[in-house]
C-alpha cells in the first residue's frame, strides 16, 4: 500500500543567500532556492531586507511554505520542516510556524 501525502502549510522567516548570477530578481531568486530544498513550494513570498555581498545576496524574507510529508503527524511539523530548510544550501530558518488551515 502506497503512503498517503500529506501537505502542511508553514511561515517561515528564512535568510537566503541568493547569487548575483542568478537569473530574474531578488525575490525570484530566493524562492527558487528555497524550491530546491526537498519537498518545499513557495506559496507567497515577501522580502524583509536585503544585505548585499561581493558574490551574493543575503535576502531576509517572509514565506508561505507547502510542505509535501509522506503520512506524517502534523504535531512537530514545525520542527521537521525548520530542520529541512536548514539542510538547503545558502538557507538558514530563523522561524518556523503552522499555518491553521481556514474552517
Amino acid at each position: 500500500m502506497a503512503a498517503a501525502i500529506h501537505s502542511q502549510t508553514v511561515e517561515a522567516t528564512v535568510t537566503v543567500r541568493v547569487s548575483q548570477a542568478t537569473a530574474g530578481d531578488l525575490a525570484a531568486g530566493a524562492r527558487a532556492q528555497l524550491e530546491r530544498v526537498d519537498g518545499v513550494d513557495v506559496e507567497d513570498l515577501s522580502i524583509a531586507g536585503l544585505q548585499p555581498g561581493l558574490n551574493d545576496t543575503t535576502v531576509e524574507a517572509v514565506a508561505t511554505l507547502s510542505v509535501r510529508d509522506a503520512d506524517r503527524p502534523a504535531e512537530r511539523v514545525t520542527d521537521r520542516v525548520a530542520d529541512r530548510l536548514a539542510e538547503g544550501f545558502g538557507v538558514e530558518p530563523e522561524r518556523v510556524e503552522r499555518v491553521e488551515p481556514p474552517g
